[in-house]
């Protein structure tokens, strides 16, 4: 490509090298200046709107925004405040009733874990930690639904809390019963 661009520029050589004819900056002189005494300056029309409505405008607009966000944050801050006996009232009782039995089963496997290990049981003391953590994300959740008071994902998440809990300390109590098991025959072999 660069063969055919070298070929042309030597073919036309003589049309490169030539000066402009005389009289061609003067024509070149005078047509510019003549552009120039037709160009007018660009004036601005007056505004169909008057300055005043234009300030009422975004006046109005800063009140309005400022109400909309002031209103906004008292609906926030009041739903935050609630307590948590403000359950929406179609979740409070069946909520207040599964909160009761979970509780209730366990605390008392809880007691039956603790019947069943030593207090000096590494496993049983991780698994409790375990659980700890499991209720303080309990405790999470609650504060959530004091917020989002209808929201039937949180009481779901609640309840499988105390799924998991409970889950745990049966599947903890099995094998300390095992273990137990396991531990009481060695213990009646040996002494056989």
């Amino acid at each position: 490509m660069s063969d055919k661009l070298k070929q042309f520029i030597a073919e036309k050589e003589e049309h490169f090298d030539t000066t402009p004819k005389a009289g061609h900056f003067d024509r070149f002189k005078a047509l510019q200046a003549a552009q120039q005494k037709e160009v007018k300056p660009i004036v601005s029309k007056p505004s169909m709107i008057p300055m005043f409505m234009k300030i009422a405008a975004v006046t109005v607009l800063v009140f309005g925004i400022g109400w909309m966000m002031f209103n906004l944050g008292k609906m926030q801050g009041a739903q935050e405040f609630t307590s948590n006996e403000d359950i929406a009232p179609v979740y409070s009782d069946e909520l207040k009733e599964a909160e009761f039995f979970f509780t209730e089963q366990v605390n008392l496997k809880k007691k039956e874990v603790l019947a069943f290990s030593s207090p000096d049981n590494v496993d049983t003391k991780q698994i409790m930690l375990e659980l700890e953590k499991l209720e303080l994300q309990y405790i999470d959740l609650k504060e959530e639904l004091a917020i989002n008071q209808s929201n039937a994902q949180i009481i779901n998440a609640m309840i499988e809390n105390y799924r998991m809990r409970l889950s745990v300390l049966e599947r903890l109590l099995e094998q300390l019963k095992k273990s137990n098991t396991i531990k009481q025959k060695h213990h009646d072999e040996i002494q056989a």
